[in-house]
């Protein structure tokens, strides 16, 4: 008996330490995304964004994504490259 208890407290163990390591591994995602355009096209590619953002999201089989904290998206700007 001692040891399923020895074994269930080590296997916890390692499933909370794996579940923080996929947290810190998971966080290295940009907090920002920049989409570089023309400078004559800034401003359409700010109104798509704005356009974009009014939308509901979808997931893949057409249900409507609910987001409960807006900061678990990236933010995503567009800014102009002179080429």
């Amino acid at each position: 008996m001692k040891r399923t208890v020895s074994f269930s407290v080590v296997f916890a163990a390692v499933a909370a330490a794996a579940f923080a390591a996929t947290d810190v591994v998971s966080n290295t995602a940009p907090r920002t995304i920049y989409i570089e355009v023309s400078s004559d096209e800034l401003a359409d590619c700010r109104q798509t964004l704005a356009d974009v953002a009014s939308m509901p999201a979808y997931s893949d089989e057409g249900s409507i994504l609910l987001f409960t904290q807006q900061s678990d998206l990236p933010d995503v700007q567009c800014i102009a490259i002179d080429a």
